[in-house]
């Protein structure tokens, strides 16, 4: 087997520091060479024609690009090999190639929100360069286009700042309930927000049979300690009461499969954050499972329900079509489409500040990258769609109060581009009250160079967690805050997940994320091996303590009881037994903004006082305690709401 590299002896902030570096310098300057297809010489005015092939590092490794060139120039790229994330990348692929082409330049414009792919393949296009010839050889006649001074003005039902999830679930919802105009206004080069590169996951506590877990002796342990916990007390009994009636008509029913329930849901999430807000956890289960509803009844297609982690109760599901949350918008692609809803999404068109008529919002102003203006009102109002603020190191900074940093600290973001607070700035600009802004929720699956969650491979909640000396630290099963302290006080503060044959979800040669396993190995984002003592040996972990921890962990798991750590919830797969044994390299990263602006029970945004600043509705994580792919609920229930009370 190849050998593969070790994070072991290097510091989390090294790490991150030197692979940051590393790959904004092979991007951008790095050009390693690799034989053409067609011979290469040193032509000093042209190029020798023929096909080369170059490298640049994107986002997730290697770019690979053939470059086509006669005697005068390049006449084609082509990328052969990738994986950057799809939509993500989709307008850089697209562009820079045609770019360069057009201009015989390399001095060509990135593509706002897929820079680094963008710069991936203008330094393959480079490598290509110094093979064929020089790139004094080019015309390089690109100039950046004046920008526009044009100020056009749009008329619309309803206007959206963001097409993530909450944005264009709402934009949908709108079009759906009789919206004769939508626009969605969205900074970035794509719809799908972080919701295009999550898990995808969302609450599906209506599943039907074939999708859900079987109701395990570990599971019935953990539901009658979550109904027996002393929080339980703080609750209104009716709602406990409603679970507990339930529970005992499922039980007489002779169901098998997992029980839930949108109650059940609440106390859960109450349980975790706290009971005093369960009539809202309840009010957004109950939103979320309407969502669900929606999605069946227009044929959406789902995965089987697993755990996840930091919420382990098996009822999260994902799309089945494409990976991570792809098919939530290859959904309302389709809807948009099939149903011709009046729904127009303007990319690259960041919005600067909010359009009034006296006290009431009516729009957005937003500035398009090609300088054009655009004033875009909404008679039934205007929604903040815009995410928070995980992506933006210096709001992180000025508002954290919960975590250990300092000025100095890395912070990662499994973030796609633009998250940064820039609806929570445009409201607190109108006096919107706000909250919980210092309630920052990390992930500890970060990839250790670019901070995604999407090369993890393994299950996140049926797993091992090993430390970097190879020893268990945590149960695996605990929200995401504690295992992040606990991953805060680890050495390196690097984790690996642990998995085998059974548990680490492979599919082919594909992880369940849609990564080429053989390429994580080449790049050190994954370890694999037939025996413990060999991934011991590449994490570079002492062999004797990580088999002694997996001997450990297997016996445990077999009993279903944790003495270590208390973990609950184990399923027949959780023993670590059968080769080939994988590692996967983790560590923490900013992920999710619990703060946001505070809104009224229709969405709309509200100022200190508690009045509303009319017009003016939010959704998603712009929103106090309001996350991740579940922002889809809320914001088709604005939509909706808005439209069908019309």
């Amino acid at each position: 087997m190849k050998e593969q590299g070790t994070a072991r002896n290097m510091s989390r902030r090294s790490f991150m520091a030197l692979t940051a570096i590393a790959g904004v310098q092979t991007a951008v300057f790095g050009l390693s060479g690799c034989a053409p297809k067609g011979s290469s010489t040193e032509s000093g005015t042209g190029f020798k024609p023929g096909t080369y092939t170059g490298t640049g590092e994107g986002k997730f490794g290697t770019v690979v690009v053939e470059t086509t060139f006669s005697e005068e120039g390049i006449t084609n790229i082509a990328l052969t090999d990738h994986e950057e994330t799809e939509r993500v990348s989709d307008r850089a692929i697209e562009e820079v190639p045609a770019a360069i082409i057009e201009y015989q330049s390399l001095d060509v414009d990135t593509v706002t929100g897929a820079t680094l792919t963008s710069a991936a393949i203008i330094a393959g296009v480079t490598d290509c360069v110094k093979q064929a010839g020089s790139a004094k050889g080019l015309a390089n006649t690109y100039e950046p286009a004046a920008l526009s001074t044009e100020v056009v003005d749009v008329e619309a039902d309803f206007v959206i700042a963001g097409a993530g999830a909450a944005g264009m679930a709402a934009a949908v919802a709108a079009a759906s309930n009789g919206a004769s105009k939508v626009v969605v206004l969205e900074k970035g080069s794509n719809i799908g927000g972080n919701a295009l590169v999550s898990g995808g996951y969302l609450e599906y506590v209506h599943a039907p049979a074939n999708l859900r877990v079987p109701m395990t002796p570990e599971l019935t342990n953990q539901l009658e300690a979550d109904l027996s916990n002393e929080l339980v007390a703080q609750i209104d009994p009716k709602y406990v009461d409603k679970i507990k009636e339930d529970y005992a008509a499922y039980l007489a029913s002779g169901d098998t499969t997992l029980f839930d329930s949108e109650e059940l849901m609440a106390l859960q999430e109450s349980l975790q954050y706290g009971p005093e807000g369960y009539e809202g956890s309840l009010s957004f289960a109950q939103c979320v499972s309407a969502y669900d509803a929606f999605l069946d009844e227009n044929g959406f297609k789902w995965k089987p329900c697993i755990g996840i982690v930091g919420y382990p109760w098996p009822h999260w599901s994902a799309p089945d079509d494409g990976v991570c949350g792809q098919g939530y918008f290859n959904f309302f692609d389709k809807q948009i489409e099939e149903n011709d809803y009046p729904v127009e999404v303007l990319l690259n068109t960041p919005v600067t500040e909010l359009l009034k008529e006296g006290d009431r919002v009516v729009g957005f102003k937003a500035v398009a990258e090609d300088g054009t203006t655009y004033n875009v009102r909404g008679s039934h109002g205007a929604l903040l769609a815009t995410g928070g603020f995980s992506g933006n190191p210096d709001m992180l900074r000025e508002y954290n109060t919960m975590w250990p940093w300092d000025d100095k600290t890395p912070l990662p973001t499994t973030n796609v581009y633009g998250h940064h607070g820039d609806g929570i700035k445009l409201a607190l600009e109108e006096g919107a009250a706000v909250d919980l802004m210092d309630s920052l929720m990390m992930f500890p699956f970060a990839d250790v160079k670019n901070g995604a969650d999407e090369t993890t491979v393994g299950s996140d909640v049926d797993c091992l967690l090993v430390n970097a000396n190879g020893e268990r630290f945590v149960d695996e099963t605990v929200d995401r805050y504690t295992m992040t302290a606990a991953l805060m006080e680890q050495p390196d503060e690097i984790l690996f997940l642990i998995s085998d044959k059974d548990t680490s979800r492979i599919e082919g040669d594909k992880s369940y994320y849609g990564r080429s396993i053989q390429r994580l190995l080449d790049q050190g984002q994954l370890y694999q091996a037939d025996t413990l003592e060999d991934l011991a040996t590449q994490m570079g972990a002492d062999p004797a303590t990580f088999k002694a921890t997996v001997e450990r962990y297997n016996e445990i798991a077999r009993s279903g009881e944790d003495p270590d750590f208390g973990r609950m919830i184990f399923t027949s797969d959780s023993p670590i037994e059968n080769p080939p044994f994988y590692a996967s390299p983790r560590t923490w990263a900013a992920h999710i903004t619990e703060g946001g602006v505070v809104t009224d029970d229709i969405s709309q945004v509200v100022r200190e006082d508690g009045t509303p600043i009319e017009g003016l509705y939010a959704a998603g994580e712009v929103t106090v305690g309001m996350s991740g792919v579940s922002s889809m609920a809320l914001g088709y229930a604005v939509g909706e709401g808005v439209f069908s009370a019309a």
